[in-house]
């Protein structure tokens, strides 16, 4: 009996530092999780905003309508367009139901979301798997260019510059 006992402590030991020290789940919260402090002005947040009344935010929508579908359709895939994995590649961050969200650019947040606030470390958020591309380095086109490619059916050349205008929300 003592012999079971010290095992089970031993067992229950190990799977908590193993959960402790591999808990980097970087799973995905959804963008509604960003919308407190990224929406608040007085935060300094305004990104919230600028995502929601963006295309990304309408992305799977998109994917919903009949046109889509057709699309779809004409492509050879048997399935609709919302249900078809090379659509939601680009159209969905994850299981979510909200489009291309906070999470298709920054990463899955579920590990850095509460490491990133006002007067922390921005380090500790990105080795939690917090992404900020950026246009100086090209980082933010070339992630961009993922989806907005000529692999889109319904690809039209892709503008950069002027895209970004649509969807840059600073620091906020």
């Amino acid at each position: 009996m003592k012999n079971a006992v010290s095992f089970l402590a031993l067992a229950l030991a190990f799977t908590a530092l193993t959960a402790f020290t591999f808990s980097g789940s970087h799973d995905y919260v959804g963008s509604k999780s960003c919308k407190a402090c990224h929406s608040n002005a007085k935060m300094g947040g305004t990104a919230f905003k600028a995502w929601d009344g963006s295309g990304h935010s309408k992305a799977l929508a998109t994917l919903k309508s009949a046109e889509a579908d057709k699309i779809a359709k004409e492509k050879g895939f048997k399935t609709k367009a919302a249900e078809t994995k090379e659509c939601l590649e680009c159209h969905v961050t994850s299981a979510k139901d909200e489009g291309v969200g906070c999470e298709s650019c920054h990463g899955a947040a579920g590990d850095y979301k509460s490491k990133h606030g006002k007067g922390k470390d921005v380090a500790t958020a990105m080795a939690a798997g917090m992404m900020l591309p950026k246009v100086d380095d090209g980082s933010a086109e070339k992630l961009c260019k993922t989806c907005h490619n000529d692999k889109s059916p319904t690809f039209k050349e892709f503008k950069f510059k002027e895209m970004w205008t649509k969807i840059a929300h600073g620091k906020g």
